[in-house]
């Protein structure tokens, strides 16, 4: 009589086990991926009816956090500026919507090694423009990227403005520098009292890129991360935290409330009333427009946050708002 393998047993009771274990974190996984998939899309339905994916947002599956997004219209390209998850060299990245290749360069801050967490990003005739969160504004030509030879980029010192400098949006003639205000760990002290409202964030609009004084102040909410003005007068930001869903506010500018007082010696708006809000995945950062819709992208798939692998949000997208 043969004595019974209890050893063979056991790693086949083991194996089994195993396999149970796997098949119900696959099944919990795919149960979960389609709910929020399933919720997305019945709560942010209006978004998804006027998004279009432009192309890929690329560095999400390799630690890169991105920020900032803008259009370059000298060379056709899409910009994306964003820090690390390692705390190593930040990076902005080019991507050719027509090839679908792109190519990334690591920043430099008068020599030094730059790696701060970065904001919005914004293409000004000739130039790019960076909101770097609190530090001021950084300005380098677009040439810097033909005249670089080790795919790195230096952007200079900052220059420093009255807000906190999360986010940046050009018109054609007109740089727009605002702030991201939560009242708890990023907290601003840009505070505007109207009709028994306070808000804690401005946006300043500068002629050109005269930073000197703004031609114009506007109060925002709480939590924005990107702003930007239609080619027919829609004032719209962009507010996210955390795992909530992103909004959109959308405004009409010529129906912004006027305080007929000022703010840094410039005439002072009060964003309040939008016509619409907009829901939309979680997430969405800075803000451009092309082609006369509004373009940004979220940095939700990124390896430090992960839920917006689950929704496949690994793109650059126009809002026809």
């Amino acid at each position: 009589m043969k004595t019974p393998n209890t050893n063979n047993k056991a790693l086949k009771i083991a194996g089994l086990i195993a396999a149970w274990i796997i098949g119900i974190a696959a099944g919990i996984i795919l149960l979960a991926t389609l709910f929020i998939n399933i919720r997305s899309r019945i709560v942010c339905s209006e978004y998804y009816r006027i998004r279009t994916k432009l192309c890929n947002n690329p560095g999400l599956n390799n630690g890169y956090v991105p920020q900032g997004c803008t259009w370059d219209p000298e060379n056709e390209l899409y910009l994306t500026l964003g820090y690390m998850k390692d705390a190593s060299a930040s990076r902005i990245y080019r991507i050719n919507p027509k090839t679908r290749k792109y190519v990334y360069y690591t920043l430099k801050s008068n020599g030094n090694v730059f790696t701060d967490h970065t904001g919005g990003l914004q293409y000004f005739k000739g130039n790019f423009y960076i909101a770097n969160e609190s530090d001021g504004i950084y300005k380098f030509p677009v040439s810097a990227f033909d005249n670089s030879t080790d795919k790195t980029i230096d952007i200079g010192s900052p220059i420093h403005i009255g807000n906190h400098t999360s986010f940046i949006f050009a018109d054609k003639d007109y740089l727009y520098v605002g702030e991201f205000n939560n009242d708890n760990q990023y907290k601003c002290t840009n505070t505007v009292t109207w009709n028994g409202t306070t808000q804690n964030a401005i946006v300043e609009k500068f002629n050109g890129d005269d930073f000197s004084a703004p031609v114009a102040v506007y109060s925002i909410p709480n939590k924005i991360q990107g702003f930007a003005i239609t080619n027919d007068g829609k004032i719209v930001l962009s507010k996210s935290w955390g795992l909530y869903d992103s909004t959109f506010y959308v405004f009409d500018e010529s129906g912004i409330t006027d305080t007929g007082t000022t703010y840094y010696d410039a005439p002072l708006y009060f964003l309040e009333n939008p016509l619409k809000l907009i829901s939309a995945p979680p997430f969405s950062e800075d803000l451009d427009l092309k082609d006369g819709k509004v373009i940004y992208m979220a940095e939700s798939a990124c390896d430090k946050y992960m839920i917006g692998k689950f929704m496949f949000d690994y793109y650059i997208y126009s809002l026809d708002i």
